[in-house]
This record gives C-alpha cells, structure tokens and sequence, in this order.
C-alpha cells in the first residue's frame, strides 16, 4: 500500500489558442538533452531508419523499435537498434535484449539486415508484444536474412526479469514467385498487422517494391513476388495465403511504400489500404474485406480511389473526431488530405476530395515521405507530421512539416502549420526550428514519460532526438460515482500514476472539522460501502481529520509495479440521520496505460 502525506498543491491550466495567426502558441517542445543514447550512433547521414513503439517488457513505458538500413534504394545493411525505456530515459538495451535468433550464428537485432518497415504487435495473444521487420532488396542471401524476420517476446522468468526477443525463423514461410514457383527474397517496403479474418489473431500484410525512379534497377518480372498476405494460424505462425484471398490487382505494387490495415467502412472487418508509388501502378486503394466471409477480398471490392496525384506514403486516424477512419498522403507535389464520408451502397467509402494544408508563410516544398496522424496538443483532435527524406532518391534538405488540426466541426476540416512570424523563428510547434527539422527519416509521437503529453522520437540525417512535449496536463482518475449521504467528492487529479509520477487525492464537501478515513480496495464489490463501489475486505489507509472547510489533499507517488484500486471517504456528520458522509468511488490506475 502507498504512504500518503498532506501536503496543499495548486495547479495551473493552460488554454490553448485554436485560432491561425502568426505567434499561435498552440503546442511547445523543448529538446531532452538528457538521453543517455548517443543520436548520430542511431541515424545520420548514412543510415536510414523507421521506427514503432510499444511497451514490450510491461514496465509500463513504451519502448523504442529502430530498424536500419542503408539509405536510399540500395542492398545496404545495418544492424536494428532496441531502445527500452525505464521512466522515460531510452536506453540501448540491443545487446541484453534483442541479440537472440534459433538460427546457428544469427544475432537477431545484431545481424545487419535491410530492414525498410516495422510492426509491434502481440502475435501469439499471450499479451506481451512481438516484433515484425519488412525487409528490402536482399538478392541472394539466406533466407533468415532477406525475409521478415519475426521476433517473438520471451516474456518474463516468473519473477518479474524481462527475458527478451528472440528472432525465430520458422514464423514467416519461404515464399515463392507466383508464376516460377521458384523461391525468392521478396523487396518488401511496408507491413501492418491486424486480424483479417476474425479470429482473433493479427495476419500481416506487406507491400512490394519492385522499381526504382532514382536509376536503380527494377526486378525481373521472374523475380517479382508482390504483395503478401500471410495468415497466423493462431500460435504466431504465417502462411502465405495472398492468391487464395485476394485478387491480383489487389497485390500488384511498384514502390508499396506503406500499408494499413484497419475498418474502413465499418462494417466489423478489417480493410486493406495500400500506397503504390513511383510507376505503373501508381495510386491508393482499398481492398475490402468481405464481411459475409472474413479473410476474402473479391476483385469487386478493390477500389483505387486515390488517382491523378503521386502519393507516397499513407496514415489513416480519425482526423475530424467523427469516429470514421481518414486518410492523409504524402505526395512528389502538395500533400493531401481526404475525409471518411460515409458509405455508397456497394459499402465503399465515401472520400472527400484531396484537401492541402494551410501555410502563414511559404508553401509545400516538394517532396514528402513518412507520415503520421497523432495529436500533439491534447485537444482531441489529431494533427499531421509529414517528413522529407525520400528512401529513394538522395538529399536531405527538405524538412520535417508539422500541421496543427483546427478543426472545428466535420466538414471544416483545417490543417496550418503554425509559425512565429514570417521572418523567421519557431516553425510548427513553439520551440523547434526549421534546422531542428531538417532531413527528417521518420518521427514517433507517444508519451514517453507517461505524463499526459505526447513527445516526438525524430530520426534525422543528423541524429535522432528526443522533443519532450510541455504541455503537462492535469489529469483525473475515473469518477465511479454512486455519491451517498453528504455527498462528499473524492478526486485524484495531476499526473498519470506511472513510476516517480506524483498526483493529488483530494476531499471537499464534508462537515467541518470531521474525524474521516480513507478507505482503500484492490477489487469492486457487487455490495458496495454506502455510496461507492468497494471490495469485500475493505483496509482503511488513511485516518484524517477534514479542515475548515471540510476538506483535506493527499499526495499520491507512483511506485513501480502495475495495480489498481478503488477508493471511498466516509466521515462522521451529525448532521446527518446516519451520523455518516460518505464520497463518491473513484479508480486508481498505478502502472497502467
């Protein structure tokens, strides 16, 4: 049980500005000088990177996957890079966690491989999170080595101590050429997983790259797989079953840069979108599954609605808070945007047409390459990141452009990209400049040091850095309600109770001066104390006595390790028939996302 101490506490609210204009502080980042990784050793000049997070030892901190190459189209291999985060500090833990494969003198992440994309993903359902690579133009070698490579989650020894990623071969399937039959490596540029044929268990997708528009070679027609759809047969195996459930138009790519698996109309099973770049075929589409036989996608539900631009890369996220799934497109000319309209009566979605962002100063310059949808404010509406670094085409002058929802309903659909003034200073989000922009690979936003913020990971030619998003907002615990006699109110507001966080547990309402106790449970009761919702075997932790105005604050600090409680106040009221005051429950969450 947590030690609990009074203390008084005030906070601070920070409104945030939703109006364009030049100046409009709507998001600000500073940069975390104190990561203990070293940037350029991750990314720089001469090594591409892609990125995905997720917690994998369930210490309740999202960790950092980084897969490398050499940049550019090209056979060029580096070795991957596991980052683990212990209360938002990212330590390089590659050689302790990710150095083991069931393949004679394979060194899982410390092997070099061509590793273009990357999926975090529970694949065996046995609730800790697995690791999938999609790997690129790796002709002639061994097939541990130019396949995706699986990387299955050890979980822990029973006590606690993480026990690592171990790649596994034997999970993906040799895969042949469709016409041959003969075994090839495929060129891979993009995966995703998701359940596709509703079972339960994530299948995996991946898209093709085949061709080259920066003067590299396009693969023989004899050595060209395209796409896959590899099914999980339940325990974290793959077979490819691409031609059996899906169309050949469906699987034809040149440069697939990116794939996303996701409802996209709704209907209860998930979709498959794809971005087909650089030559023929060149758009975006759907494959839509089919709800009446889940796993089958019929050549009547592929739409290629994404046509006359040329999109490059793709996130799909709800952009205007509607509840359907939106698309945005990076593009060799203006990015786009469209907008989930609804369904046609062939239960295809509905698009907008293609919007551009807002500019105060300036313009698009060009090129744009990774994608992602995520909301940097806080305000429920996602915002854009696009960065530069084409992977296929050398240069890093571009930048990194960050647009900021202002959104206000569905159909006002709006995204600018801040700035201080049109002479110059911050660009995007207060506190990041163009240079600290320039030559983007790819970006990550999550929280992670879990206090109620989103920072931004940022792989760049020069490095890769941490931006650590200020915004620290007040956040309160679940309400369960179910006020009784008195109606005190018990609130748990500050920040997310993760390890060294520090929120307060505060009393209003009661009689003045009155003797109280707080009262503490590890379950929910269906026989609740009067006015809440406890468990059984009710310990009381906290014997107060109400000030003045009939209220105290307590300091709740995180330990480590996850749990959950629920909480009650009862204090003695003559006032009342029952002599009684009793608050409402509330729920809290230690360690858990």
């Amino acid at each position: 049980m947590r030690t609990l101490h009074i203390i008084s506490a005030a906070t601070a609210l920070t409104g945030l500005a939703s109006a364009q204009g030049f100046n409009n502080q709507w998001a600000e980042f500073a940069l975390d000088t104190g990561q203990p990784f070293t940037p350029t050793s991750i990314s720089n000049q001469q090594t591409e990177v892609d990125f995905y997070a997720g917690d994998l030892d369930k210490n309740g901190y999202d960790d950092v996957v980084v897969v490398r190459k050499e940049p550019f189209t090209s056979p060029g291999k580096r070795t991957n890079v596991l980052l683990m985060n212990y209360g938002g500090q990212l330590l390089d833990q590659t050689l302790i966690y990710a150095n083991l494969s069931d393949v004679p003198d394979d060194r899982g992440f410390g092997t070099p491989t061509n590793d273009r994309d990357v999926v975090v993903f529970d694949l065996d359902n046995d609730g800790w999170l697995d690791v999938v690579t999609a790997t690129t133009i790796s002709d002639g070698d061994p097939k541990h080595i130019g396949h995706p490579r699986v990387y299955m989650n050890l979980g822990d020894d029973g006590a606690g101590n993480w026990l690592g990623l171990e790649h596994q071969d034997a999970r993906i399937p040799q895969l042949f050429h469709f016409g041959t039959g003969n075994p090839e490596n495929p060129r891979f540029c993009s995966v995703s997983a998701g359940d596709v044929t509703g079972d339960g268990f994530a299948d995996l997708y991946f898209g093709d790259y085949d061709s080259s528009g920066a003067g590299g070679t396009q693969q023989p027609s004899n050595k060209d797989l395209n796409d896959r759809l590899l099914i999980n047969d339940g325990n974290g195996y793959f077979t490819d079953e691409s031609q059996s459930r899906m169309g050949t138009q469906a699987l034809l790519s040149a440069f697939g840069t990116e794939v996303e698996i996701a409802d996209f109309n709704g209907d209860g099973v998930n979709d498959i979108a794809k971005d087909t770049a650089l030559n023929a075929p060149q758009y975006v589409a759907i494959s839509y599954n089919d709800p009446n036989n889940p796993g089958q996608f019929p050549p009547v539900f592929f739409d290629d609605f994404h046509v006359g631009f040329a999109p490059y890369h793709i996130d799909a996220g709800d952009l205007n808070a509607d509840g359907r799934i939106d698309l945005i497109f990076s593009d060799d000319g203006n990015d786009r945007f469209r907008i989930n309209q609804g369904n046609d009566p062939f239960g295809r979605v509905i698009w907008s047409e293609a919007k551009t962002y807002s500019f105060l100063a300036g313009g698009d310059d060009g090129f744009g390459s990774n994608n992602l949808i995520a909301d940097l404010n806080g305000d429920g509406y996602n915002d854009v990141l696009i960065t530069d670094v084409d992977v296929d085409i050398g240069g890093f002058g571009r930048r990194l452009h960050i647009y900021h929802n202002v959104t206000v309903q569905a159909g006002t659909e709006t995204f600018v990209e801040e700035r201080q003034s049109s002479g110059g200073g911050w660009v995007g989000v207060v506190g990041m400049t163009e240079n600290d922009m320039r030559g983007s690979h790819d970006v990550l936003v999550f929280d992670m040091d879990k206090d109620g913020d989103n920072d931004m990971f940022l792989g760049r030619a020069d490095g890769t850095f941490v931006w650590e998003n200020l915004a620290d907002p007040v956040l309160c615990q679940s309400d369960l309600g179910s006020a009784g006699p008195g109606a005190m109110t018990l609130a748990l507001c500050g920040q997310p109770l993760y390890q060294g966080n520090t929120s307060t547990l505060s009393i209003s309402g009661g009689a003045s001066g009155a003797p109280a106790a707080l009262v503490v449970g590890s379950s929910q009761s269906p026989m609740p104390l009067l006015g809440g919702t406890l468990l059984p075997s009710i310990e009381v932790v906290g014997e107060l006595t109400l000030d003045g105005l009939g209220g105290v604050s307590l300091p709740i600090t995180a330990g480590a390790g996850a749990a959950t409680f629920y909480a009650q106040v009862i204090a003695i009221d003559l006032g009342l028939p029952e002599l009684f005051s009793f608050s409402n429950a509330i729920e809290i969450l230690f360690n858990q996302g």
